[in-house]
């Protein structure tokens, strides 16, 4: 649902590739690929990587890991430009040098890391244990505010802690480590399924001479043994190279999806010309019954979709939902594992999201898939939108700093859905444009679900009107930009919801003039298929004063007809 937007800080960085040479066989004049690197050549020490400054105090290097753009390679030389990490074997731990960051690291020699996000992140992952590790830019005037309002503001606090059964387990240290500061909090989620990590150890490492810290989150099944050992080990050095992304996400399709939605999908991504769709006030009674209809009559074009938004307590719309398919639409369904959807001071301390992850919502979850099933026609299924954000119940802010609760929570749902036989769900990811609180640990590529379980691309930003009036063409370049490492050109994106406001109403004719150039430009952004426009005003905490108009006014002459000349040029 609409927050108060801002402009998405672009990820610089490109994806590697890693490309075999084809050599002459030796038989029969035959071509084939060179095989690759042996374990042993991967693993071996190469002299003229080493720096002796570097393995001091280890005790001897008896193996030697060395990632170029993120993949692991047998080279003995490097390339200062590029993405490069080596990591040392000694006796009893591993060193890690991550030259992109600037740092060196020791952690034990069972960890395996997982540098395919190196931008964002690296992550090591052990029997029982996962460590991510990103380094963070100080957006405050210092470290204590920084902690304060940018990371720890729900996860100290202690009512937070008591409703959702989190244990503290030793009050919030401070401690020193050479030249630098440790924050470090130890947590348990107590209730977790067995299998799971309920320990959660936090470390802000940090210096009062940098602009940068050091964000550490350890998940563990026991408390982290050799935690003093990896923060002592932790030396600054000069960071050089680009880091880059490695990781790239290859579209599927499921093999259970009806007829009827695998055809209306194929038609989605086929199609050259953008689908137009609606969402208003009331949806379910006079917004659909009265107001569209009206708008429709004016502008003379069917929406072939209409929004609708509901959340966990909530019984599947189905009578709504038959009267739109009756009426030749699809329906957008926008599903919310919450009872509640702002965060920020207005929704308690309570997060409902931790029950889901816990796995206490199952039954409830699988009678609302049955609804799901039961509806049988095809609707575009967009689950807990704009979670890289501070204002919804289930982003990372709210529930432990954790974007991979998101994630398994996701694939709970997604599990649900197969085993109760629905197959007419496309499931759209839909981060916000942006991520909040700014900062690598709370960047939307952390929330992304197994891709499999993905099948569309969702955009979300919307034209306030405040700070100028960015063009729909402008806005969606940047948007799709941040997708851009990731996602090859055959995914299908859609906007599920935006807008353009008019401010106090004063700004009305900047708005209209924002519509006709959208549909102007709206074929430049071919991958697009559809968008939703949110016709519905944003208030004064009250309630009393309108403070953006956004909702498409019916009895607004002016604006009907500027709808209606610009989806007949747009359609024509």
């Amino acid at each position: 649902m609409k927050q108060p937007r801002c402009l998405t800080r672009l990820l610089a960085a490109g994806v590697s590739l890693c490309l075999l040479c084809a050599l002459p066989g030796c038989s029969g004049g035959q071509t084939g690929k060179a095989p690759g690197p042996t374990e042993e050549q991967l693993t071996a020490v190469r002299e003229e990587l080493v720096t002796k400054s570097h393995v001091k105090d280890l005790g001897g290097v008896n193996k030697m890991e060395f990632y170029e753009n993120g993949l692991r390679t047998a080279s003995a030389e490097m390339n200062e430009a590029r993405d490069n990490k080596l990591i040392y074997y000694g006796e009893t731990v591993k060193r890690v040098v991550n030259y992109t960051d600037g740092y060196i690291l020791d952690i034990p020699l069972d960890w395996v890391p997982d540098y395919s996000l190196s931008p964002i992140r690296v992550r090591y992952t052990a029997d029982g244990l996962q460590a991510t590790i990103t380094v963070e830019e100080m957006i405050e005037t210092n470290m204590e505010t920084q902690l304060k309002e940018q990371v720890n503001k729900w996860l100290l606090n202690e009512d937070y802690q008591q409703a959702n059964r989190i244990t503290e387990l030793q009050p919030t240290e401070e401690k020193a480590y050479g030249d630098f500061k440790a924050q470090i909090i130890r947590l348990k989620m107590e209730d977790l399924p067995q299998g799971g990590k309920p320990y959660y150890t936090y470390v802000n490492l940090y210096s009062d001479a940098r602009l940068q810290y050091v964000h550490f989150l350890f998940k563990s099944a026991e408390p982290v043994a050799q935690l003093e050992d990896i923060l002592s080990s932790f030396k600054r050095i000069s960071a050089k190279g680009l880091a880059v992304y490695s990781a790239e996400y290859n579209r599927t399709i499921p093999d259970n999806w009806s007829e009827d939605t695998r055809a209306y999908y194929d038609r989605l991504c086929g199609q050259k010309k953008k689908d137009w769709g609606i969402f208003n006030s009331n949806m379910s009674s006079t917004g659909y019954k009265i107001i569209i209809p009206a708008m429709e009559k004016k502008i003379d074009y069917h929406f072939p979709i209409v929004s609708q938004y509901i959340a966990m307590d909530q019984d599947f719309p189905i009578d709504f939902a038959n009267r739109v398919a009756e009426d030749g639409r699809v329906l957008q369904l926008t599903y919310h594992l919450s009872t509640v959807y702002v965060s920020d001071g207005n929704f308690g301390v309570y997060s409902s999201f931790l029950d889901v992850f816990r796995g206490e919502c199952d039954e409830q979850l699988r009678k609302f898939a049955g609804q799901v099933r039961d509806y049988s026609k095809p609707l575009i299924f967009r689950l807990n939108n704009e979670m890289n954000s501070t204002w919804t119940n289930w982003c990372a802010y709210v529930n432990m700093l954790d974007p991979d609760i998101f994630v398994e929570t996701w694939a709970r749902l997604y599990r649900i859905f197969e085993e109760e036989g629905v197959n007419n769900a496309i499931w759209m990811f839909d981060p916000q444009s942006g991520s909040f609180p700014p900062g690598k640990w709370s960047n939307w590529i952390n929330y992304l679900p197994p891709i499999e379980m993905v099948h569309m691309i969702g955009l979300t930003a919307y034209c306030s009107g405040n700070s100028g009036f960015p063009s729909f063409k402008e806005l969606y370049t940047q948007n799709i930009a941040q997708f851009k490492p990731f996602f090859q050109e055959d995914w299908p994106m859609g906007i599920p919801e935006f807008a353009c406001g008019r401010g106090d109403g004063t700004l009305k004719q900047e708005q209209l003039d924002w519509i006709t150039r959208m549909f102007e430009d709206a074929d430049d952004l071919p991958q697009i298929k559809y968008g939703v426009w949110f016709s519905a005003n944003d208030y004064s905490a009250d309630g009393s004063t309108i403070v953006n108009h956004y909702a498409l006014d019916v009895k607004d002459e002016e604006l009907m007809g500027t709808l209606k000349k610009g989806l007949a040029v747009y359609n024509g």
